[in-house]
């Protein structure tokens, strides 16, 4: 039921630090940045405003309704098409962060790693199991929880604050300087600092990338340089 001209508004519940992700997700792949909006706060916050909530199963007549097994999507032609113009690059992969790591301050990227500081220094285990504990060689740490209002995960720190954090990490303020890499664990916070980075105006939106892969392809890996300090 989504069309290319619908305005988008992404929410969460209360306490949920991910949904970034799916509003950075709609921008970035097609849908018209313009119309996709993140709100800040939480569904929590949008009752205790006296906000309208629909709850309860929804009918076999609603047309909002549907199964994947009955639609017969094979056959048809997808009436959602996203921007064809759309030509940033969005994500980068293995091998390009390599080349970062492998240039070093050569490189027009810096990468910068949204998991915790132990995670981060390898004091603190990964959660996933097999993955080795550290970091990529050059990259910087921001927490993304450093950037989110400490009593609700929904909203982002005033962006003023979220500049200074980043800058404090090692991120320049000139914007001609390098271009960001965001990573963490698995691709989907890492889009909290992609997404605070533009806001607080340290980055435009082109310059910025996610390494989907993060840190499960690169510490699942006997291949790739990790250091610990």
């Amino acid at each position: 039921g989504i069309l290319p001209s619908d305005t988008l508004y992404v929410y969460a519940t209360n306490h949920c630090a991910f949904y970034h992700r799916a509003y950075w997700t709609l921008r970035s792949c097609g849908h018209d940045p313009a119309l996709v909006k993140l709100v800040q706060g939480s569904l929590d916050e949008w009752k205790e405003c006296g906000g309208k909530l629909e709850e309860g199963q929804l009918a076999e007549e609603d047309e909002r309704l549907f199964r994947m097994s009955d639609l017969g999507w094979e056959e048809k032609t997808p009436t959602y098409q996203v921007m064809s113009d759309n030509e940033d690059v969005v994500v980068v992969d293995m091998d390009q962060v390599l080349d970062i790591v492998n240039q070093k301050d050569t490189a027009d990227a810096v990468i910068v790693d949204a998991r915790s500081a132990g995670r981060f220094v390898g004091t603190a285990p990964e959660p996933r199991p097999g993955l080795r504990g550290g970091h990529m060689p050059g990259a910087l740490n921001v927490p993304f929880t450093d950037l989110l209002d400490a009593d609700d995960k929904t909203k982002f720190r005033p962006m003023d604050e979220v500049r200074d954090i980043f800058i404090k990490a090692g991120i320049s303020p000139d914007a001609s300087n390098r271009k960001v890499v965001c990573s963490c664990g698995s691709g989907v916070t890492a889009a909290a600092l992609a997404i605070g980075l533009e806001e607080c105006g340290l980055r435009n939106k082109e310059d910025i990338t996610i390494f989907d892969g993060s840190w499960i392809e690169w510490g699942s890996s006997d291949s790739t340089p990790i250091v610990t300090d």
